[in-house]
């Protein structure tokens, strides 16, 4: 799908207008210094409670691109608008580019302090690290694909986007160090912060054999609604730095 800068910037701003009640969270907790592993020190920041608003902006920034990752279930919960929700973790390069972002999660620039933090959000380059069980880590580009969204193994899903990480060890990949980031967000909840059910489709860029993907699912009402494409790969050779 190929959405025009001026479209976007239309888009925002009729999806701005529609917005809920903004209350900007998820900003970084004291108690993830005391954290010894990526996954605790992500969970540590995850907030216990979260009212989402929705309030849809572009940027050109640094972010987490959880698109494609692998998603470990925790034993931490989090409540999103009165729903209560399993926490999951998984590791996300992160990229440079534009990013399309809830403003009510995450503000016009990241909340989570120092350089030790950071976002996850929504892009596509044109190439990123992934992993997968057959072939470890690569690089390479999104693959998107559907499923349906169910509770046996592989076909659960996980909205990683807007919400916070913690910097992780690099991972090398052919000779090249690529930054990463175990992040934190809930499962089976979509990108409307409404929760998911069992037989929806479903829309990840991970692959088949990821324990949880992340992704979103198809969404049939509200401000969203017809427009998972966009979410799932946005600014297809529309945008860059300049």
């Amino acid at each position: 799908m190929t959405i025009r800068r001026s479209r976007l910037a239309g888009t925002a701003a009729v999806l701005g207008l529609a917005a809920l009640a903004v209350v900007p969270v998820a900003q970084a907790s004291s108690a993830a210094g005391a954290a010894s592993t990526p996954e605790a020190r992500a969970l540590a920041l995850m907030p216990a409670k979260i009212k989402a608003g929705f309030d849809v902006r572009i940027a050109y920034r640094r972010y987490a691109l959880c698109a494609a990752s692998n998603i470990t279930p925790s034993r931490k919960k989090t409540t999103i608008n009165g729903k209560q929700y399993t926490v999951g973790t998984g590791l996300c390069p992160i990229v440079k580019g534009w990013t399309v972002y809830n403003k009510s999660l995450q503000g016009t620039s990241p909340t989570v302090k120092g350089n030790s933090t950071i976002w996850s959000s929504f892009g596509n380059p044109a190439t990123y690290p992934q992993y997968s069980a057959e072939s470890g880590w690569t690089v390479a580009a999104a693959t998107p694909r559907t499923y349906t969204v169910g509770d046996a193994p592989n076909e659960g899903m996980a909205n990683f986007w807007g919400f916070p990480c913690a910097v992780s060890t690099p991972v090398t990949i052919n000779g090249t160090k690529y930054p990463m980031a175990m992040c934190a967000g809930p499962l089976m909840e979509n990108i409307d912060n409404r929760p998911v059910s069992d037989g929806v489709t479903g829309f990840t860029n991970a692959a088949t054999s990821a324990t949880i993907p992340v992704g979103l699912a198809k969404i049939a009402t509200g401000p969203l609604a017809g427009m998972e494409t966009f979410f799932l790969n946005p600014f297809v050779g529309t945008l860059d730095a300049s």
